[in-house]
Order: C-alpha cells, then sequence, then structure tokens
C-alpha cells in the first residue's frame, strides 16, 4: 500500500489521535504511581490539610461552580460550531486535542507541585483546637475518607475543616479540646501531622449533634 494515499494517511492520522487522547492520561496516571511509591520508600508521616470553612456561603455561592461549568461548556461548544464553519473540522479537532494534551500535562505539573509542597513541610509550633462538629466523610478516588471535623484553632480565623481517618475521631463531640501538630507546606497551604486529645466535655449535655 502506497504510504501516500488516503488509505494510509487516515490510518496515521487516527493511529496519532489515539496517542494524542489516551497517552496523557497515561502519562499522569503513571507519575501519580511513581510519586506514591517514591513516598511510600520514605519515612511515612501524616500530612492533612487544614482549610478554612466558609460557614457564610449562600446557595448561590455553593452552586457557582457548577454554573461556570456549564457556561463554559456552552461557550466551548459554540465556539467550536463557529471555527468548524470558519476553518474546517481537521483544524478544530488539532486545536481541541492540543488543549487537551495541555490539560493533561497542567494536570501533571499540579501533581508534582503538591508532591513538592508536601516534601518541603514546615514545622511550626503546636497549637489548641476545639472540636465543633463532625460528620463521616465517605472515601472517593481522591481521598480514603475518614470523619470530617470542624475546628476552632487558636490563632486562626474563622471554623477549620479538617478530615481525619483515625476511628477515634468519630467519638470526638462538640467541646473536645486537641493538641495539634501542624505544618506549612513548602509553598503554601497548612498540614496536621499529628494530634492529641488533650480534654473530653464532662457528660453528655455538652454534645451537639453532627453537622
Amino acid at each position: 500500500m502506497n504510504d501516500h494515499s488516503p488509505v494510509a494517511v487516515a490510518s496515521r492520522a487516527a493511529q496519532r489521535t489515539a496517542w494524542l487522547l489516551f497517552a496523557p492520561p497515561a502519562v499522569l496516571a503513571g507519575l501519580r504511581w511513581l510519586l506514591q511509591w517514591q513516598s511510600e520508600r520514605g519515612p511515612q508521616t501524616t500530612a492533612l490539610p487544614l482549610t478554612p470553612l466558609a460557614l457564610d456561603a449562600t446557595a448561590l455561592q455553593l452552586l457557582a461552580p457548577l454554573g461556570w461549568i456549564l457556561t463554559a461548556a456552552l461557550v466551548l461548544g459554540l465556539c467550536v460550531y463557529w471555527a468548524v464553519r470558519r476553518v474546517g473540522g481537521p483544524r478544530v479537532r488539532r486545536a481541541l486535542l492540543g488543549g487537551w494534551v495541555a490539560l493533561w500535562v497542567a494536570g501533571s505539573a499540579a501533581l508534582l507541585w503538591q508532591h513538592a509542597n508536601l516534601q518541603g513541610l514546615v514545622p511550626q509550633e503546636p497549637v489548641q483546637a476545639e472540636v465543633l462538629g463532625s460528620r463521616p466523610r465517605m472515601p472517593n478516588l481522591h481521598a480514603v475518607g475518614g470523619t470530617e471535623l470542624l475546628l476552632r484553632v487558636d490563632g486562626l480565623e474563622g471554623v477549620q475543616q479538617l478530615v481525619v481517618d483515625d476511628p477515634q475521631a468519630a467519638q470526638w463531640r462538640y467541646g473536645t479540646r486537641l493538641s495539634l501538630q501542624w505544618s506549612r507546606g513548602r509553598s503554601s497551604g497548612r498540614f496536621v501531622t499529628g494530634w492529641r486529645v488533650q480534654d473530653l466535655p464532662a457528660g453528655t449535655g455538652t454534645t451537639a449533634p453532627n453537622l
């Protein structure tokens, strides 16, 4: 078969498209596995994100990310339709494949940044915290699940959120005092590296309902 025949050209184009569609996700999955394997070879340390919780967020604010996603999808669809009519389908497909590859490259870069951020933790002085509420968190593709705690942390404004995979955390109720060991990431973020129960609320009358 002639290498320049329409069938050969179409076959090479299909192979290239398949590589561009499936190779970037495979590279990201391999990179994730490699970083996890490297982390497991070294000393095992706990680093749980401690993040602010926006308790005053309205329903509109909570649904805003979904609205932005739907709007972006609609705009992208209209742009693709307009581009196909102006420059033709093949050019648009190449542009979409380029954007697809760029998306996964950005994901790989974010994964490397997160790994480097956790590898350079800067320990801080222990801090006192009080449990304001708790609820179970189901595991997913990105986390093992456990108990989501709402905390008032000395020195930090607002309510802080922490997901702990310790089974004992499900028993911590409103008013439980904790001593947290925590660190700052190399570039950003706060991470809890250990905890100890300082004081349990007396009796059952101080127990607040789970959130």
